[in-house]
Formats: C-alpha cells, structure tokens, sequence
C-alpha cells in the first residue's frame, strides 16, 4: 500500500488543535483528568478571575524557565513552546466556551465524552510526535531535559508523569481543602491507558503515513 505524503507542519496544526478539545471534553465529562491537564484546571476553578487557559500560560512559562535553568542554557527557539502554550491555552478557553451550554445529563453521555477525550488526546499526541515543531512546555520540558542531561527516557517520563500527579494532588487537597477536584476514576484510566493509545495511533501513522517538512525550519529547532 502506497504511503500519503504529509507534511510534519500539518501534523502540528491537527495535533494543537485536537489536543485543547480533548482536554474541554474531558474537562466535560467531569470523569477525571489526565495529571498534565489537571492543575490549571484545579487552580481555574479555585479562582474564578482566571481562565484555564491563562492558568496554562503562566504554568508553562514557569515550565520553560525552569527548563532553562535545568540544562543551564537558553535558546530563542525555547521560546516557540510559549507559542504553542499561547496558542493551546487560547483554544482550550474558546472550546470551554463553546460546550459550556452543552449539559450531560446522563453518565453515559459523561462516559463518552470521556472515552472520546481520551482516544483524541493520545492521538493529538502521536501526531505532535511527527513534526519537529516545538509542543507545548509540558512535553517540550520532558524532551529537552531529558536529551541534554542524557536521561533513560523511559524513566524520566515516569518520574515526570509521578511529580505531575503529585503536584495536581496537593493543589486539590490544599485550594479546596481535602477535596480532590479534576481527579478521579478516569485520570486512573487515562495513566493506565493512554501510553498504549499513543503507541497504537503511533503505529497507525508510520504505517499509512510517510512524513516529511514542509519548510526547511528543522535545524532551527534542534534541542542541543
């Protein structure tokens, strides 16, 4: 079967704009969220003067700061992360606005927003990993930190995923006073299952899919 030819530009285009509409889905079905999504959205409900969306700029701005002091260096090209944060931010408020009339009166109705959240945030994931584009800062710090300091993937993404979790926790516990908000069954779920979703979506796209760049803007994007 002959391969689509697409260019890893589009990727990121599809893959930043899936990605805010999973977590609002998520955010509906009011079921669980991933530990990435969770603590914007935690702080947003504790503050209403904020928008989930601010919240995930001032976060990831911290991210990349914090990065840059990790692997003591800094590029202007870390700054495109901020950019996709900008840009990722900004569409998870207008999503949050467009479904906020939208009731789930049913938990089946919640099940499937979740299970469709879920699906398209895996593979919003498997299509940012086709491009060279800088993602979002949660996942850009984890990239960076983990090729400069020369770090077994696969651990630091545990450790990470872990720190993630711990710290959407202690904000729940502590702005709402031993109540966990934005957390339950389905962020089990989601840690449970969605590294098998991307490896599955993953494996779908390297199959159907040659990628290739659009523009000759890679070697601007190098992490060392």
């Amino acid at each position: 079967m002959k391969k689509i030819r697409i260019p890893c530009e589009l990727t990121y285009l599809f893959g930043m704009i899936l990605m805010p509409f999973s977590v609002v889905l998520s955010i509906k079905a009011d079921l669980g969220l991933s530990m990435i999504a969770a603590p914007s959205y935690i702080i947003s409900e504790r503050f209403a003067f904020i928008t989930t969306g601010q919240v995930e700029w001032a976060l990831q701005a911290l991210f990349i700061a914090l990065m840059c002091i990790i692997i003591r260096r800094f590029r202007l090209t870390y700054l495109t992360s901020f950019l996709s944060a900008l840009v990722y931010g900004g569409l998870i408020d207008l999503f949050r606005f467009l479904l906020d009339p939208l009731a789930l009166q049913t938990l089946a109705m919640r099940i499937v927003f979740f299970v469709l959240g879920m699906v398209l945030t895996s593979l919003s994931v498997a299509l940012l990993f086709k491009n060279y584009l800088a993602p979002c800062a949660y996942d850009y710090f984890v990239r960076v930190v983990g090729e400069v300091k020369k770090l077994d993937m696969r651990k630091w993404k545990i450790a990470y995923d872990a720190g993630m979790l711990l710290l959407s926790l202690l904000l729940s516990l502590v702005l709402f006073r031993g109540r966990l908000v934005g957390l339950s069954i389905g962020t089990v779920v989601l840690v449970v299952c969605n590294g098998n979703i991307i490896s599955f979506f993953s494996n779908f796209l390297d199959k159907h899919f040659t990628f290739y760049d659009g523009l000759p803007l890679r070697r601007y994007f190098e992490v060392a």
